[in-house]
């Protein structure tokens, strides 16, 4: 089997689906980049058994097979020396050769014939639905950051995608914070149901999905949930693991309500944070006669800063940590914000002023190390 392509389209053809390569694997084959050449397309795919990507390169020309390529072929692509490469596999004892200008590769590769495919498994067409690319990648953004990374709770490992009366809600925990964004007027065919979709997963989602204004179809079976777009098809194996009712944790109304300019309100947190120790990072602050004073106090030094708000309630005293409160106010766009504070031991929740589809609440540190 021989073709000659760009090599540069290839290269980054092959850093997408390298994407999903298993981390370490005792299942030799997901180890490798499946490479398949048909009538109109070169296709390369990738699995770790959690996600898996396929992406699809335009070609014409009239061999036909298919070949495991070894994962350093992303690299050989990455440094190839010119806009044209030379492939040349054997698919009798699985060689690969390479060449392109001065340089000359040869590669081992592997049988095809048991990878496992169903991975890659198709979108049916009564449970899926579209979504313009770069608005389904700024709210997934949005909530992403609040799911949790330890192992132990697998639940909140995931985002847990709600669908409900041509509503789609996004929610996000690591059961200090939470974080909720409803997403209105979709349209689908399918009844109400919840996917948890693994976080990790969808962070690799988040780096190959463009800020474009094309279509993303999104669908799922009871097992998985798939994403086309472009020439992508990226599939996510979705969690077992029952999400917890949150709605019992956001306070139904507020002892005090400020609304602050976002982007001082960051500059003055990062300022703090500077300072703040121990594993909380904790920032002290303090809510009267409008104003909103921070505070840090450590072995290296202090820092104290006051910023105007528009107050609405009693003054509060608090500590929180700062990364939490960093993570949203690098990721809003709003020039001012609304807290909502639920006493000097109540949750923050943090609210956007001409959007109320979006919630983000964290828990403030009854207790300083």
């Amino acid at each position: 089997m021989q073709l000659t392509t760009s090599s540069s389209q290839l290269y980054d053809c092959l850093e997408i689906a390298e994407k999903a390569l298993p981390v370490r694997s005792t299942v030799p084959m997901i180890n490798s980049i499946l490479f398949e050449v048909d009538e109109k397309a070169l296709i390369l795919s990738s699995t770790n058994l959690e996600m898996a990507i396929r992406v699809k390169m335009e070609y014409q020309g009239s061999e036909r097979g298919k070949i495991l390529l070894p994962p350093k072929i992303v690299d050989i692509m990455r440094y190839f020396p010119v806009s044209e490469v030379n492939i040349n596999i054997n698919l009798d004892n699985y060689r690969i050769d390479i060449s392109g200008g001065s340089a000359h590769f040869n590669l081992n590769g592997a049988d095809a014939q048991d990878y496992p495919t169903a991975a890659f498994g198709p979108i049916t067409p009564e449970a899926s639905f579209q979504f313009k690319q770069d608005r389904f990648k700024k709210n997934l953004r949005s909530v992403i950051f609040a799911a949790s990374a330890e192992e132990t709770r697998p639940a909140f490992n995931g985002i847990l995608f709600s669908f409900d009366d041509q509503k789609i809600k996004l929610t996000a925990s690591d059961t200090y914070r939470l974080v909720i964004k409803e997403i209105q007027n979709q349209s689908w065919s399918f009844e109400s149901r919840k996917c948890l979709v693994p976080a990790r997963v969808m962070r690799e989602f988040l780096r190959i999905i463009e800020e474009s204004d094309r279509e993303v179809s999104i669908g799922f079976d009871s097992k998985t949930m798939a994403f086309n777009f472009d020439s992508i098809n990226f599939t996510s194996r979705l969690l077992e693991e029952k999400y917890p009712d949150v709605s019992g944790v956001i306070p139904g109304s507020y002892k005090s309500r400020i609304v602050i300019d976002r982007r001082m309100f960051e500059e003055v947190v990062s300022r703090a944070a500077l300072l703040a120790e121990g594993k909380n990072q904790a920032v002290n602050l303090v809510l009267n006669n409008n104003q909103l004073e921070a505070k840090v106090s450590g072995q290296e030094g202090s820092m104290e800063e006051l910023m105007p708000v528009e107050q609405d309630g009693e003054d509060i005293n608090l500590h929180v940590n700062t990364r939490f409160i960093l993570d949203i106010l690098k990721i809003l766009e709003e020039k001012r914000i609304i807290i909502d504070f639920h006493g000097n031991d109540g949750p923050l929740v943090f609210r956007l002023v001409d959007d109320q589809s979006y919630l983000y609440l964290v828990l403030p540190i009854k207790k300083m190390n």
